[in-house]
């Protein structure tokens, strides 16, 4: 009814527990971790828990589309069964054939080891998920422990992960249920979202469905926030609820009041705020649109007469004056610079989700050095790349390092209340970037880009074999002898490589830095390994073209 209205493709908030709208916060992140975790180490229990609304089961679903290839998985939803039941409703999900009309715990529990043991001669994991398993009753809890003594001399055949409300945790307190808890692997309770999260929860999905721009005032989800709490399940109720009400009013953005009835036709929880709190949202509102309206100029004149008029002003009038005065300033300072980052972030990146923790931009990266890497299936991305003899290095850099640098990095920016996202910078040409936020690459100005850039970045670079720390002065071994062996080829000598690091190396290694405008200290650490690979290997990623270096820089 209401997405030609908003130009959205889908509902952005329904209930139904969709993986595409998971928005991956830092907690989601982590419990998707730890559900990995369950599925790749086999053997015991992992636990998930928290309270009704968090995203528990979307989470789950979400784990369901990225298994390892070799996992085989039962999915039980209805945990209201008996142990038979229960046996029964696994095996089917595993597809293991078993007597229709059996009644027999010990039928079923020879069928499943069975197969356990052909997943297993195959290298397959199998893996049990039940939700909403603290409606498990106690002895089937009992039968499911039982499974989980099926094993081999090298590992256990059953992973089982129980995903449920916190009552699931008093449950395993009890004692009856001890040896169960005690086998328990890792835990994770899955908290609602906070402010922040929940403004870039309510962004995601909105993208996710389609949307250009914020459909959402901030004074709204602020509202939003203190009475949802941070629940998913109940943003989604109420937010749906107020876009269809924004519709009704052919209003282009969900502001205050609207989702303050909205909260109160859903939560049933309506507050009447003080006439100080309903004025400066009114302010806020009239200075919002009226900033909208107003061209660059006049902004600044506006807010250069707002100073000197303050300034008489608070000179003269009360401290409630004072007070309304200066939030009034903050309400116009805060409105423009929101609508400004905005409006930048919705250039940069377009209809696409963002990239809140780094994961796709990771992807990206590796993909540069020719490397497929898949999050779930691969680890974390610097672990992965170590295998191939890559490092990663966490930088707080700024443009003319990353230019000495010359390696393709990740870059972190900040929205402020919108949240943080990476991006990946392919390229430096001049006073433009050429960036990659997922679907595409686009030239961005170095100015636009540090206006929103926090300084982080995370650069992946080749080093020698067997490299550990800095090579210096004294030091004997197989990356004296790669230094050594580099350093005759670019300066053009028939020196004979040596393997320990000497005055005369030493010296070579100055004479070469000073050459790069690499601070001339003798030893070789990762700037001046970059620069060497630039200069010496073929097919590496850079971020610009590498400088035409005659022999006649003073090395002869």
């Amino acid at each position: 009814m209401y997405l030609s209205h908003f130009a959205l493709k889908e509902k952005p908030f329904s209930i139904s527990p969709d993986p595409r709208f998971l928005f991956l916060s830092h907690r989601y992140k982590e419990a998707l971790g730890h559900l990995l975790y369950g599925v790749q180490e086999g053997g015991g229990f992992v636990l998930l828990t928290g309270e009704v609304g968090t995203g528990k089961t979307t989470v789950c679903r979400s784990l369901l589309q990225q298994l390892p290839a070799n996992t085989k998985l039962a999915f039980v939803l209805n945990p209201k069964l008996n142990s038979l039941e229960l046996l029964a409703t696994i095996c089917d999900e595993l597809k293991i054939r078993y007597p229709a009309a059996t009644s027999s715990l010990k039928v079923l529990t020879d069928k499943l080891t069975a197969y356990l043991l052909k997943a297993y001669e195959k290298n397959l994991n199998v893996v049990v998920m039940i939700d909403e398993a603290q409606n498990l009753d106690s002895d089937v809890l009992e039968q499911i422990r039982l499974l989980t003594n099926l094993e081999t001399n090298q590992k256990k055949l059953l992973q089982i992960i129980l995903v449920g409300q916190p009552e699931l945790q008093e449950k395993l307190a009890h004692r009856n249920l001890r040896q169960l808890a005690q086998r328990v692997t890792a835990r994770y309770h899955l908290q609602p979202l906070n402010l922040k999260e929940t403004d870039a929860y309510i962004l995601h999905r909105t993208r996710i469905a389609g949307a250009k721009k914020s459909l959402f005032s901030k004074s709204a989800i602020d509202y939003l926030f203190q009475h949802a709490k941070g629940v998913p399940r109940l943003i989604n109720t109420i937010c749906e609820r107020a876009l269809i009400g924004a519709y009704t009013q052919q209003q282009n953005v969900v502001e205050k009041n609207m989702m303050k009835q909205s909260v109160e036709e859903i939560l049933g929880d309506w507050k009447v705020e003080s006439h100080t709190t309903s004025h400066a949202n009114h302010t806020q509102k009239w200075f919002g649109d009226f900033w909208q309206s107003t061209s660059g100029a006049w902004r600044v004149a506006l807010l250069m007469v707002a100073v000197l008029v303050g300034g008489y002003y608070l000179g003269q009038s009360s401290n409630k004056a004072q007070s309304e005065l200066q939030e009034t300033a903050e309400i116009i300072i805060q409105s423009s610079e929101t609508n400004s980052t905005l409006n930048k972030v919705n250039q940069w990146i377009g209809d696409q989700s963002w990239d809140h923790n780094g994961i796709r931009s990771k992807q990206q990266l590796l993909k540069l050095w020719q490397l497929d890497y898949q999050p779930l299936k691969n680890g974390e991305a610097c672990d992965y790349a170590s295998q191939y003899g890559l490092k990663c290095q966490s930088l707080q850099s700024n443009w003319q390092q990353l230019r000495l640098y010359n390696r393709p990095v990740i870059l972190k920016f900040s929205a402020g209340i919108h949240g943080e996202f990476w991006g990946t910078l392919i390229r430096l040409d001049g006073l433009n970037g050429l960036m990659n936020f997922g679907q595409s690459d686009q030239q961005i100005s170095l100015q636009e880009l540090s206006d929103l850039w926090t300084g982080e970045a995370l650069l992946i670079w080749q080093s020698p074999e067997g490299f550990t720390d800095n090579i210096k002065l004294y030091d004997s071994g197989g990356t004296v002898l790669w230094l050594s062996e580099k350093l005759n080829l670019i300066m053009q000598k028939n020196n004979e490589p040596i393997n320990y690091f000497d005055q005369n190396l030493f010296l070579q290694l100055k004479q070469y830095q000073t050459s790069r405008g690499i601070e001339a200290d003798g030893i070789a650490g990762m700037e001046t390994i970059l620069q060497i690979n630039s200069e010496t290997l073929q097919g590496i990623p850079i971020l610009k073209d590498a400088e035409k270096i005659s022999s006649t820089n003073g090395l002869e």
